[in-house]
């Protein structure tokens, strides 16, 4: 079975003016992530968009993905839904179209039991034979997976890991708990990489990697090597970019300041998501300026 480790970039899906998909921009940051050298690919996830995407505008960009990606990297593909049934069925469209993974997070709406959460997951498995990652996401699920029901669900066969988007300190709960090999612990949270990598996590599924995809690379390539002192370096200086993303609704900002660094995509968002403030343009540009990542117009 294929390892996930490493960068995956939680991938932005960008939009014309009439917020349909823009399928350029889409090749475009595709082509621009793989020639970074991210270890792999994450489509329709939160920065995606993918609860404000209908079914068919899914299909695109799972199919611009992979056809894009042409097997340089693995692409994994967010098939969350608020019901099974239509989890299931883009699950086994991903499958088809020759995606790698699965990440799948808990549906939004109802509260469960963890009975629930158990047969959901159970469901999409013996549907889709491809490998699952957990999304644990409580911040926009408002329903929190235990280390105890994430043990309970590393035993479904092709279960491989989750996405904690946690503190670290639930990440090595969950290491220590699950004794199932292999089982991928991603942090979903960038300005953590470091500590996550040195308790045994897999690496990063998030949407600062779309902005400094070497960066946050570099950050796991050196911990590899043994060079603490320079992924401690390495981390440090993606820090500024935390006054970007402390908002509750990251993809205009993320695709704000990949615009502002000249890539062919525009902060358009699905309705009814917020649009992007000239406040926020300004903290995305003076977080790229800290950063030495644009330069000063004066």
């Amino acid at each position: 079975m294929m390892k996930f480790e490493g960068v995956y970039p939680a991938m932005v899906t960008p939009l014309n003016r009439g917020l349909k998909i823009d399928e350029n921009g889409l090749r475009h940051e595709v082509d621009f992530l793989v020639r970074s050298h991210v270890h792999g690919l994450v489509a329709l996830g939160s920065s995606g968009e993918f609860p404000y995407l209908t079914v068919d505008e899914k299909k695109r960009v799972i199919d611009i993905v992979v056809e894009q990606a042409d097997r340089r990297v693995p692409v994994v593909v967010c098939t969350s839904s608020v019901g099974t049934d239509e989890a299931i069925l883009l699950s086994k469209y991903a499958r088809d179209r020759g995606a790698d993974g699965l990440l799948i997070n808990l549906p939004i709406y109802f509260p469960l039991t963890d009975d629930d959460v158990f047969n959901h997951y159970k469901a999409i498995s013996k549907a889709v034979d491809l490998p699952i990652l957990l999304y644990d996401f409580p911040y926009v699920t408002h329903l929190e997976m235990s280390p105890e029901l994430i043990s309970r669900l590393s035993r479904i066969e092709n279960i491989v890991g989750i996405k904690e988007t946690g503190p670290v300190e639930k990440a090595e709960q969950i290491l220590h708990m699950i004794k199932k090999e292999p089982f991928y612990v991603f942090t979903g949270i960038s300005f953590i990489l470091l500590q996550a990598l040195k308790i045994g996590g897999a690496g990063a599924i998030c949407p600062i990697p779309c902005i400094v995809p070497r960066e946050v690379v570099a950050i796991y390539e050196s911990f590899k090597k043994g060079d603490m002192e320079k992924a401690s370096q390495l981390q440090e200086k993606i820090y500024p970019l935390v006054s970007m993303v402390a908002v509750p609704v990251q993809s205009p900002v993320v695709k704000e300041a990949m615009r502002q660094l000249g890539h062919p995509i525009q902060p358009y968002v699905k309705s009814p998501l917020p649009r992007i403030t000239a406040a926020q343009k300004d903290i995305v540009r003076k977080s790229l300026l800290g950063l030495g990542l644009i330069k000063s117009k004066g």
